[in-house]
């Protein structure tokens, strides 16, 4: 019974974080995109509750994908969440989405498993669906540095 209870506690112990180790939640834009996300904000539980979303492009926007990634390394990066949302955006206008993204638990097992004392967690447009049926994916890099403290 005793060498259960020991193994439990190494057990639980092991899946908690090292000390020091951290998320850090970021946003990046691909340079042609037609929205700008800004404003996210974190929860308990998500590192993306919710964000403004602005619409640049001259089209209604009906629907976004969105995508949640981690870098490993060298490596192409992790997708850890990601979502497709239903939103109309007419041209200049700008709404705020709870898009519930980036699960806390979620990438801090991640990031534990890839190593990482501190993952950049980063969320980006993938592509747009816009009302006349025509569509923008983004397939040039990423741009943005992660904010670090």
């Amino acid at each position: 019974m005793r060498r259960l209870v020991s193994a439990c506690l190494g057990l639980f112990f092991s899946c908690t974080l090292a000390p020091g180790q951290r998320l850090v939640f970021t946003t990046r834009t691909h340079p042609a995109c037609p929205v700008l996300i800004s404003a996210p904000s974190e929860s308990k539980d998500f590192g993306f509750h919710a964000i403004r979303v602005r619409n640049d492009s001259k089209k209604t926007i009906a629907a976004l994908q969105l995508r949640v990634t981690i870098p490993r390394g060298q490596a192409q990066d992790e997708v850890v969440d990601g979502k497709h949302v239903l939103v109309t955006l007419a041209p200049g206008e700008t709404k705020r989405l709870e898009i519930r993204l980036g699960s806390v638990e979620g990438c801090r097992q991640k990031a534990k498993d890839l190593r990482q004392e501190t993952a950049s967690v980063t969320l980006f447009v993938e592509s747009a669906e816009f009302s006349d049926g025509t569509q923008w994916i983004g397939s040039e890099p990423l741009l943005g540095t992660p904010i670090k403290d």
